[in-house]
């Protein structure tokens, strides 16, 4: 039986194999491991998931995903009233154009997740304080 860093070694090794999609069979061939310390190595890992999802869920990664989420679905819902409302046929295309964009952004929203999203507004929030603090020339 495997335990600490060795066991921690053949799980990261594990993970890179499947994250590449390697069957079972050739991880463990990869890896030399039985059919019960394959099964016992990914136990290992889903709990380890699980706990790691439990602590990203209390650092706001939730809610950072149900605000964007939100966020987009009301922008969503303003553009689809300018598209209604414009009185010119450029103003409705544009606003269309945008509701595609905002229907992609929440795609990306699903495939990578508030986290990226998070990243982004802080890095927008750093840039925007900076701007801030520079003063205008006259």
């Amino acid at each position: 039986m495997t335990t600490g860093v060795q066991g921690d070694r053949i799980r990261e090794e594990m993970r890179k194999l499947l994250s590449n999609k390697a069957t079972p069979d050739e991880v463990k061939r990869a890896l030399g491991l039985s059919k019960s310390s394959y099964y016992r190595h990914l136990s290992t890992i889903k709990e380890d998931d699980q706990e790691w999802l439990k602590e990203m869920a209390l650092q706001d990664f939730v809610s950072e995903y149900r605000l964007a989420h939100d966020s987009l679905v009301n922008l969503e819902r303003k553009l689809l009233g300018l598209a209604d409302n414009a009185k010119k046929d450029r103003d409705r295309i544009e606003a269309i154009r945008l509701c595609e964009q905002v229907e992609l952004d929440r795609i990306t929203l699903l495939g990578e997740g508030p986290t990226a999203l998070a990243v982004r507004r802080k890095a927008n929030k750093a840039g925007h304080d900076q701007e801030a603090e520079v003063p205008k020339a006259s």
